[in-house]
Protein backbone atom coordinates (compact mmCIF):
# COMPACT_ATOMS: atom_id res chain seq x y z
CA UNK A 1 0.00 0.00 0.00
CA UNK A 2 1.60 3.25 -1.07
CA UNK A 3 2.32 6.01 1.17
CA UNK A 4 1.96 9.79 -0.41
CA UNK A 5 4.61 11.82 -0.10
CA UNK A 6 2.16 13.92 2.61
CA UNK A 7 2.30 10.73 4.78
CA UNK A 8 -1.39 10.40 5.11
CA UNK A 9 -2.44 6.94 3.93
CA UNK A 10 -5.52 6.13 1.55
CA UNK A 11 -8.06 3.97 2.25
CA UNK A 12 -7.68 1.54 -0.23
CA UNK A 13 -10.47 -1.84 -1.03
CA UNK A 14 -10.27 -5.58 -0.15
CA UNK A 15 -7.87 -6.72 -1.92
CA UNK A 16 -4.80 -3.90 -1.95
CA UNK A 17 -1.09 -5.54 -0.98
CA UNK A 18 -0.53 -5.34 2.41
CA UNK A 19 0.58 -1.99 3.82
CA UNK A 20 3.17 -3.52 6.20
CA UNK A 21 3.75 -7.06 7.50
CA UNK A 22 5.16 -5.32 10.77
CA UNK A 23 1.98 -4.14 11.59
CA UNK A 24 0.92 -7.45 12.36
CA UNK A 25 3.61 -9.23 14.33
CA UNK A 26 2.17 -8.95 17.76
CA UNK A 27 -0.95 -10.65 16.51
CA UNK A 28 -2.01 -13.27 19.19
CA UNK A 29 -1.28 -16.82 18.46
CA UNK A 30 -5.60 -17.59 18.56
CA UNK A 31 -6.21 -15.54 15.46
CA UNK A 32 -4.12 -17.58 12.70
CA UNK A 33 -7.73 -19.03 12.49
CA UNK A 34 -8.74 -16.72 10.91
CA UNK A 35 -5.77 -14.91 9.59
CA UNK A 36 -7.09 -14.60 5.65
CA UNK A 37 -10.18 -12.46 6.92
CA UNK A 38 -8.33 -10.61 9.08
CA UNK A 39 -5.61 -9.27 6.84
CA UNK A 40 -8.19 -8.23 4.41
CA UNK A 41 -9.76 -6.54 7.03
CA UNK A 42 -7.31 -5.04 8.55
CA UNK A 43 -5.35 -3.79 5.52
CA UNK A 44 -8.28 -1.53 4.54
CA UNK A 45 -9.01 -0.49 8.41
CA UNK A 46 -5.27 0.25 9.02
CA UNK A 47 -5.18 2.56 6.21
CA UNK A 48 -8.69 4.49 7.35
CA UNK A 49 -8.44 8.13 8.99
CA UNK A 50 -8.51 8.53 12.52
CA UNK A 51 -10.23 11.21 14.67
CA UNK A 52 -9.47 11.54 18.70
CA UNK A 53 -12.60 12.67 20.25
CA UNK A 54 -11.13 13.13 23.61
CA UNK A 55 -7.25 13.94 24.61
CA UNK A 56 -4.66 16.64 25.92
CA UNK A 57 -2.08 18.91 23.88
CA UNK A 58 1.50 17.81 24.45
CA UNK A 59 4.55 20.68 25.00
CA UNK A 60 8.16 20.08 24.18
CA UNK A 61 8.93 19.52 27.62
CA UNK A 62 9.46 15.74 26.96
CA UNK A 63 11.39 16.22 24.02
CA UNK A 64 13.98 14.80 25.64
CA UNK A 65 13.73 12.65 28.43
CA UNK A 66 14.66 9.13 30.78
CA UNK A 67 13.41 5.63 31.04
CA UNK A 68 12.15 6.42 34.50
CA UNK A 69 10.90 9.92 33.40
CA UNK A 70 9.44 8.31 30.60
CA UNK A 71 7.18 5.91 32.65
CA UNK A 72 6.26 8.20 34.59
CA UNK A 73 4.93 10.59 32.20
CA UNK A 74 3.10 7.86 30.48
CA UNK A 75 1.59 5.43 32.97
CA UNK A 76 -1.61 6.18 34.86
CA UNK A 77 0.01 4.91 38.19
CA UNK A 78 2.68 7.70 37.42
CA UNK A 79 0.64 10.96 35.95
CA UNK A 80 -0.43 11.79 39.60
CA UNK A 81 2.42 11.77 41.66
CA UNK A 82 2.58 15.28 42.53
CA UNK A 83 -0.35 14.57 44.67
CA UNK A 84 1.48 12.16 46.63
CA UNK A 85 2.62 15.10 48.28
CA UNK A 86 2.11 18.66 49.88
CA UNK A 87 1.38 21.08 47.18
CA UNK A 88 4.65 22.55 45.67
CA UNK A 89 7.03 19.51 46.79
CA UNK A 90 7.33 17.48 44.13
CA UNK A 91 8.04 20.29 41.84
CA UNK A 92 10.29 21.74 43.56
CA UNK A 93 11.99 18.03 43.86
CA UNK A 94 11.94 17.86 40.38
CA UNK A 95 13.63 20.94 39.53
CA UNK A 96 16.11 21.59 42.25
CA UNK A 97 19.59 21.52 42.74
CA UNK A 98 20.96 18.96 44.48
CA UNK A 99 20.91 20.32 48.44
CA UNK A 100 17.32 20.89 47.51
CA UNK A 101 16.58 17.51 46.10
CA UNK A 102 18.37 15.83 49.08
CA UNK A 103 16.59 18.03 51.77
CA UNK A 104 13.20 17.21 50.39
CA UNK A 105 13.89 13.49 50.09
CA UNK A 106 15.19 13.43 53.86
CA UNK A 107 11.78 15.33 54.38
CA UNK A 108 9.21 13.68 52.21
CA UNK A 109 11.58 10.48 50.96
CA UNK A 110 10.39 11.24 47.03
CA UNK A 111 13.43 9.09 45.64
CA UNK A 112 12.34 6.02 46.99
CA UNK A 113 8.60 6.50 46.67
CA UNK A 114 9.46 7.37 42.12
CA UNK A 115 11.91 4.54 42.20
CA UNK A 116 9.14 1.94 43.97
CA UNK A 117 6.71 3.20 41.31
CA UNK A 118 8.61 3.19 38.18
CA UNK A 119 10.03 -0.01 39.01
CA UNK A 120 6.50 -1.86 38.67
CA UNK A 121 5.51 0.22 35.82
CA UNK A 122 8.56 -1.16 33.90
CA UNK A 123 7.05 -5.03 34.98
CA UNK A 124 3.90 -4.34 33.48
CA UNK A 125 2.60 -6.24 30.62
CA UNK A 126 1.54 -2.71 28.82
CA UNK A 127 5.02 -1.06 29.13
CA UNK A 128 6.81 -4.40 27.95
CA UNK A 129 4.47 -4.73 24.90
CA UNK A 130 4.66 -1.06 24.61
CA UNK A 131 8.40 -0.91 23.99
CA UNK A 132 8.36 -3.86 21.38
CA UNK A 133 6.01 -1.53 19.38
CA UNK A 134 8.27 1.38 19.73
CA UNK A 135 11.29 -0.57 18.87
CA UNK A 136 9.19 -1.67 16.01
CA UNK A 137 8.83 1.86 14.67
CA UNK A 138 12.28 3.23 15.65
CA UNK A 139 14.20 0.16 13.89
CA UNK A 140 16.39 -0.32 17.32
CA UNK A 141 16.83 -2.77 20.01
CA UNK A 142 13.46 -4.17 22.16
CA UNK A 143 14.22 -2.59 25.44
CA UNK A 144 13.25 0.56 27.04
CA UNK A 145 17.11 1.86 27.39
CA UNK A 146 17.41 1.80 23.60
CA UNK A 147 14.17 2.73 22.96
CA UNK A 148 14.55 6.14 24.59
CA UNK A 149 17.82 6.72 23.15
CA UNK A 150 16.28 6.41 19.99
CA UNK A 151 13.38 8.66 20.93
CA UNK A 152 16.00 11.82 21.92
CA UNK A 153 17.69 11.44 18.96
CA UNK A 154 14.21 12.21 16.99
CA UNK A 155 13.71 14.57 19.71
CA UNK A 156 16.40 17.41 18.45
CA UNK A 157 12.80 17.82 15.98
CA UNK A 158 10.96 17.15 18.41
CA UNK A 159 7.68 18.75 16.49
CA UNK A 160 9.09 16.76 13.05
CA UNK A 161 8.51 13.48 15.49
CA UNK A 162 5.19 14.01 16.82
CA UNK A 163 4.28 14.68 13.09
CA UNK A 164 5.43 11.57 12.25
CA UNK A 165 3.55 10.10 15.16
CA UNK A 166 0.54 11.44 13.85
CA UNK A 167 0.48 10.39 10.28
CA UNK A 168 1.80 7.56 11.25
CA UNK A 169 -1.51 6.31 12.39
CA UNK A 170 -3.49 9.08 10.22
CA UNK A 171 -5.00 11.17 12.86
CA UNK A 172 -7.09 13.82 11.10
CA UNK A 173 -8.92 15.33 13.77
CA UNK A 174 -8.60 15.63 17.23
CA UNK A 175 -10.51 17.26 20.27
CA UNK A 176 -8.65 18.43 22.83
CA UNK A 177 -9.94 19.28 26.24
CA UNK A 178 -8.04 22.31 27.33
CA UNK A 179 -8.82 22.09 31.27
CA UNK A 180 -5.23 20.13 31.23
CA UNK A 181 -2.34 21.66 30.26
CA UNK A 182 0.05 21.52 33.35
CA UNK A 183 0.56 25.51 33.29
CA UNK A 184 0.54 26.39 29.82
CA UNK A 185 -1.12 28.87 27.63
CA UNK A 186 -2.49 29.99 24.42
CA UNK A 187 1.07 29.95 22.68
CA UNK A 188 1.77 26.66 23.89
CA UNK A 189 -1.59 25.46 22.36
CA UNK A 190 -0.76 26.92 19.05
CA UNK A 191 2.52 25.64 18.65
CA UNK A 192 1.44 22.17 19.14
CA UNK A 193 -2.09 22.81 16.94
CA UNK A 194 0.35 23.91 14.08
CA UNK A 195 3.17 21.10 14.91
CA UNK A 196 0.92 18.28 13.67
CA UNK A 197 -0.84 19.48 10.80
CA UNK A 198 -2.33 18.84 8.35
CA UNK A 199 -4.34 16.77 11.65
CA UNK A 200 -7.27 19.15 12.29
CA UNK A 201 -7.58 20.44 16.34
CA UNK A 202 -10.95 21.37 17.86
CA UNK A 203 -10.56 22.61 21.28
CA UNK A 204 -13.33 21.43 24.30
CA UNK A 205 -13.39 23.53 27.48
CA UNK A 206 -13.81 22.54 31.33
CA UNK A 207 -16.28 23.42 33.60
CA UNK A 208 -13.58 23.16 36.47
CA UNK A 209 -11.65 25.70 34.39
CA UNK A 210 -13.97 28.26 34.84
CA UNK A 211 -14.23 27.39 38.70
CA UNK A 212 -10.98 27.53 39.24
CA UNK A 213 -10.91 31.41 37.48
CA UNK A 214 -13.87 32.51 40.08
CA UNK A 215 -13.92 30.71 43.32
CA UNK A 216 -11.52 32.25 44.56
CA UNK A 217 -13.11 35.68 44.33
CA UNK A 218 -14.55 37.76 47.22
CA UNK A 219 -17.85 38.68 45.70
CA UNK A 220 -21.72 37.71 46.35
CA UNK A 221 -23.79 34.48 44.88
CA UNK A 222 -24.94 37.20 42.26
CA UNK A 223 -21.85 38.25 40.90
CA UNK A 224 -20.17 34.86 40.89
CA UNK A 225 -23.24 33.35 38.44
CA UNK A 226 -23.03 36.45 36.61
CA UNK A 227 -19.36 36.21 35.53
CA UNK A 228 -19.66 32.40 35.42
CA UNK A 229 -22.46 33.00 32.90
CA UNK A 230 -20.50 35.41 30.80
CA UNK A 231 -17.09 33.37 30.80
CA UNK A 232 -19.37 30.34 29.71
CA UNK A 233 -20.90 31.98 27.24
CA UNK A 234 -17.87 33.65 25.66
CA UNK A 235 -16.06 30.00 25.45
CA UNK A 236 -19.35 28.77 23.78
CA UNK A 237 -20.10 31.30 21.44
CA UNK A 238 -16.85 33.73 21.42
CA UNK A 239 -13.18 32.69 21.27
CA UNK A 240 -13.10 32.18 25.44
CA UNK A 241 -11.16 28.89 24.90
CA UNK A 242 -7.63 30.25 24.48
CA UNK A 243 -8.97 31.79 21.34
CA UNK A 244 -11.27 29.44 19.87
CA UNK A 245 -14.92 28.54 20.48
CA UNK A 246 -15.46 24.98 22.01
CA UNK A 247 -17.10 22.23 20.37
CA UNK A 248 -18.13 20.78 23.28
CA UNK A 249 -17.72 21.16 26.93
CA UNK A 250 -16.51 18.74 29.87
CA UNK A 251 -16.98 17.49 33.62
CA UNK A 252 -14.86 16.41 36.31
CA UNK A 253 -17.76 16.52 39.13
CA UNK A 254 -18.41 12.53 38.85
CA UNK A 255 -15.32 11.56 40.80
CA UNK A 256 -15.75 14.59 42.81
CA UNK A 257 -19.37 13.80 44.23
CA UNK A 258 -20.26 10.48 43.09
CA UNK A 259 -23.96 10.60 41.36
CA UNK A 260 -25.16 13.68 40.00
CA UNK A 261 -28.67 15.18 40.09
CA UNK A 262 -29.22 18.36 38.32
CA UNK A 263 -29.88 21.41 40.71
CA UNK A 264 -32.16 24.54 39.72
CA UNK A 265 -32.51 25.67 43.31
CA UNK A 266 -30.28 29.23 43.95
CA UNK A 267 -30.96 29.62 47.12
CA UNK A 268 -29.05 26.19 47.46
CA UNK A 269 -26.60 27.15 45.60
CA UNK A 270 -26.00 30.52 46.75
CA UNK A 271 -25.51 28.75 50.26
CA UNK A 272 -22.72 26.17 48.88
CA UNK A 273 -21.18 29.60 47.68
CA UNK A 274 -21.44 31.28 51.36
CA UNK A 275 -19.85 28.10 52.59
CA UNK A 276 -17.16 28.64 50.35
CA UNK A 277 -16.37 31.57 51.08
CA UNK A 278 -16.37 31.00 55.08
CA UNK A 279 -13.96 27.74 54.37
CA UNK A 280 -12.12 28.97 51.61
CA UNK A 281 -8.69 29.36 53.67
CA UNK A 282 -9.39 26.10 54.85
CA UNK A 283 -9.76 24.38 51.73
CA UNK A 284 -5.82 23.44 51.00
CA UNK A 285 -6.11 21.57 54.50
CA UNK A 286 -9.41 19.80 54.16
CA UNK A 287 -9.52 16.07 52.62
CA UNK A 288 -10.59 15.37 49.51
CA UNK A 289 -14.66 14.15 50.42
CA UNK A 290 -14.69 17.50 53.10
CA UNK A 291 -13.44 19.81 49.93
CA UNK A 292 -16.05 18.38 47.28
CA UNK A 293 -18.61 18.27 50.08
CA UNK A 294 -18.51 22.25 50.25
CA UNK A 295 -19.04 22.90 46.60
CA UNK A 296 -20.97 19.67 46.08
CA UNK A 297 -24.49 22.04 45.24
CA UNK A 298 -22.57 24.97 43.63
CA UNK A 299 -20.79 22.17 41.59
CA UNK A 300 -24.36 20.81 40.97
CA UNK A 301 -25.65 24.37 39.95
CA UNK A 302 -23.04 25.68 37.70
CA UNK A 303 -23.17 21.79 36.02
CA UNK A 304 -26.79 22.40 35.36
CA UNK A 305 -26.41 26.05 33.98
CA UNK A 306 -23.67 24.18 31.68
CA UNK A 307 -25.90 21.47 30.29
CA UNK A 308 -28.60 23.85 29.72
CA UNK A 309 -26.45 26.36 27.44
CA UNK A 310 -25.01 22.83 25.56
CA UNK A 311 -28.96 21.85 25.13
CA UNK A 312 -29.60 24.73 23.78
CA UNK A 313 -26.66 24.59 21.10
CA UNK A 314 -26.93 21.06 20.42
CA UNK A 315 -23.53 20.55 21.63
CA UNK A 316 -22.50 17.81 23.84
CA UNK A 317 -21.18 17.37 27.39
CA UNK A 318 -18.17 14.87 28.50
CA UNK A 319 -18.19 13.68 31.64
CA UNK A 320 -15.06 12.25 33.64
CA UNK A 321 -16.20 8.74 34.15
CA UNK A 322 -14.47 5.34 35.24
CA UNK A 323 -10.58 5.37 35.05
CA UNK A 324 -8.22 6.11 37.73
CA UNK A 325 -6.02 8.94 38.65
CA UNK A 326 -6.07 8.22 42.59
CA UNK A 327 -4.97 9.38 44.80
CA UNK A 328 -7.14 12.95 44.16
CA UNK A 329 -10.26 11.51 42.87
CA UNK A 330 -11.95 9.71 44.91
CA UNK A 331 -12.38 5.94 42.75
CA UNK A 332 -15.41 4.90 44.51
CA UNK A 333 -17.71 7.84 42.87
CA UNK A 334 -16.92 7.05 38.90
CA UNK A 335 -19.87 4.40 38.82
CA UNK A 336 -21.24 5.40 34.88
CA UNK A 337 -24.78 4.54 36.15
CA UNK A 338 -24.33 7.60 38.10
CA UNK A 339 -24.86 9.49 35.40
CA UNK A 340 -28.04 8.31 34.90
CA UNK A 341 -29.92 11.55 36.13
CA UNK A 342 -27.94 13.74 33.85
CA UNK A 343 -28.69 11.48 31.07
CA UNK A 344 -32.47 12.11 31.88
CA UNK A 345 -32.37 15.48 32.41
CA UNK A 346 -35.56 15.99 33.40
CA UNK A 347 -37.36 18.93 34.09
CA UNK A 348 -41.27 18.74 34.21
CA UNK A 349 -41.74 15.66 33.28
CA UNK A 350 -40.30 15.84 30.06
CA UNK A 351 -36.67 13.77 29.67
CA UNK A 352 -34.61 16.70 27.62
CA UNK A 353 -31.77 14.35 27.42
CA UNK A 354 -28.81 16.39 26.18
CA UNK A 355 -25.62 14.61 24.41
CA UNK A 356 -23.68 12.75 26.95
CA UNK A 357 -20.56 11.20 26.36
CA UNK A 358 -19.34 9.15 29.36
CA UNK A 359 -15.30 9.00 29.08
CA UNK A 360 -13.04 6.18 29.50
CA UNK A 361 -15.19 3.44 28.37
CA UNK A 362 -16.59 3.77 32.10
CA UNK A 363 -13.31 1.43 32.66
CA UNK A 364 -13.26 -0.91 34.53
CA UNK A 365 -17.07 -0.53 34.29
CA UNK A 366 -17.20 -1.04 30.62
CA UNK A 367 -20.42 -2.96 30.73
CA UNK A 368 -22.45 -0.34 32.59
CA UNK A 369 -21.46 2.66 30.58
CA UNK A 370 -22.24 0.49 27.56
CA UNK A 371 -25.71 -0.64 28.77
CA UNK A 372 -26.46 3.11 29.71
CA UNK A 373 -25.14 4.03 26.03
CA UNK A 374 -27.80 0.84 24.87
CA UNK A 375 -30.73 2.46 27.11
CA UNK A 376 -30.50 5.94 26.22
CA UNK A 377 -30.40 7.43 22.96
CA UNK A 378 -28.64 10.46 23.65
CA UNK A 379 -25.75 8.75 25.73
CA UNK A 380 -23.02 7.98 23.85
CA UNK A 381 -19.83 5.34 24.15
CA UNK A 382 -16.03 6.53 24.00
CA UNK A 383 -12.92 4.26 24.28
CA UNK A 384 -10.33 6.39 25.88
CA UNK A 385 -8.19 5.01 28.83
CA UNK A 386 -8.95 1.65 27.75
CA UNK A 387 -7.44 2.00 24.94
CA UNK A 388 -4.39 1.46 25.01
CA UNK A 389 -3.97 0.56 28.41
CA UNK A 390 -6.06 -2.66 27.86
CA UNK A 391 -3.81 -3.54 25.09
CA UNK A 392 -4.21 -7.19 23.67
CA UNK A 393 -7.57 -7.46 25.80
CA UNK A 394 -8.99 -4.88 23.58
CA UNK A 395 -10.71 -6.87 21.38
CA UNK A 396 -12.59 -8.45 24.20
CA UNK A 397 -13.46 -5.28 25.58
CA UNK A 398 -14.53 -4.34 22.04
CA UNK A 399 -16.44 -7.49 21.46
CA UNK A 400 -18.35 -6.36 24.86
CA UNK A 401 -18.93 -2.81 23.98
CA UNK A 402 -20.56 -3.68 20.33
CA UNK A 403 -22.44 -6.53 22.10
CA UNK A 404 -24.79 -3.53 23.19
CA UNK A 405 -23.44 -0.28 22.37
CA UNK A 406 -24.99 0.85 18.76
CA UNK A 407 -22.63 1.40 16.08
CA UNK A 408 -23.59 4.41 15.53
CA UNK A 409 -22.20 5.86 19.23
CA UNK A 410 -19.23 4.64 19.78
CA UNK A 411 -16.18 7.11 18.99
CA UNK A 412 -12.51 6.42 19.20
CA UNK A 413 -10.31 8.12 21.89
CA UNK A 414 -6.92 8.38 23.44
CA UNK A 415 -7.07 10.45 26.66
CA UNK A 416 -3.42 11.30 25.47
CA UNK A 417 -1.17 13.44 28.06
CA UNK A 418 2.05 14.35 28.23
CA UNK A 419 3.94 12.32 25.92
CA UNK A 420 2.58 12.08 22.30
CA UNK A 421 3.39 8.57 22.04
CA UNK A 422 -0.02 7.50 23.87
CA UNK A 423 -1.84 9.52 20.47
CA UNK A 424 0.13 6.76 18.65
CA UNK A 425 0.10 3.60 20.26
CA UNK A 426 -4.05 3.87 21.15
CA UNK A 427 -4.70 4.30 17.20
CA UNK A 428 -2.25 1.63 16.28
CA UNK A 429 -4.45 -0.76 18.99
CA UNK A 430 -7.40 0.40 18.15
CA UNK A 431 -7.10 -0.46 14.34
CA UNK A 432 -5.86 -3.99 14.98
CA UNK A 433 -8.15 -5.08 17.78
CA UNK A 434 -11.01 -3.79 16.56
CA UNK A 435 -10.39 -5.28 12.76
CA UNK A 436 -9.63 -8.31 15.04
CA UNK A 437 -13.19 -7.92 16.99
CA UNK A 438 -15.00 -7.08 13.60
CA UNK A 439 -13.40 -10.49 12.15
CA UNK A 440 -15.22 -12.75 14.51
CA UNK A 441 -18.48 -11.14 13.37
CA UNK A 442 -17.92 -11.50 9.71
CA UNK A 443 -16.56 -15.15 10.26
CA UNK A 444 -19.37 -15.48 12.56
CA UNK A 445 -21.88 -14.13 10.32
CA UNK A 446 -23.44 -11.64 12.28
CA UNK A 447 -21.82 -8.71 9.87
CA UNK A 448 -20.75 -8.71 6.35
CA UNK A 449 -17.17 -7.26 5.59
CA UNK A 450 -18.85 -4.05 3.93
CA UNK A 451 -20.73 -3.82 6.66
CA UNK A 452 -17.49 -4.23 9.12
CA UNK A 453 -15.34 -2.20 7.21
CA UNK A 454 -18.12 0.54 7.72
CA UNK A 455 -18.61 0.10 11.12
CA UNK A 456 -14.92 0.42 11.28
CA UNK A 457 -14.95 3.84 9.57
CA UNK A 458 -18.10 5.10 11.93
CA UNK A 459 -16.21 4.23 14.66
CA UNK A 460 -12.85 5.91 14.04
CA UNK A 461 -13.94 8.86 12.63
CA UNK A 462 -17.41 9.20 11.34
CA UNK A 463 -19.04 9.35 14.37
CA UNK A 464 -17.00 11.93 16.24
CA UNK A 465 -17.58 14.16 12.81
CA UNK A 466 -21.20 13.75 12.77
CA UNK A 467 -21.63 14.52 16.59
CA UNK A 468 -19.44 17.49 16.66
CA UNK A 469 -20.55 18.61 13.21
CA UNK A 470 -16.80 18.70 11.99
CA UNK A 471 -17.60 18.30 8.28
CA UNK A 472 -16.48 15.17 6.51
Amino acid sequence: MSIPSNGARHEHGIGARSYSARKLQHLPLFLQRQQPEFEKIFEVVDAMPLDDTHCHLVTDRDAVTSPKRFLERISLAGYPVPFYFPEGVYERWLNGDEATKHALDRQYDIQSKVDDMTYHLAQSVFIKFLTKELAQFFGCDANLEAVIEARNDRGRNYWGYVNSLFRDVNLENIIHDTGYMEGVGKQEIETFEKAIEPCRSHRIARIEAIQEELFGLDVGFEEFESRYTARLLDIMDGEGNHGKKSVGMKSYLLPDIGLIRPLYDRKIASDSWRELRRTFAERSTMDREAAANVTKDLCRYTFTLTLEECLKRDLPMQIHTGDGEAPYVILRNQDPFYLEEVVRFDKDSLLRMPKIIPLHAGYPSVGKASWLSHLYPNCYFELSIMTPFVHQSLYERYKQVLEAVPISKVLFASDNYHVPELFWISGRWAKRYLSQTLTDYVVGGSLTTEEALEAARMILYKNNRSLYKLGK
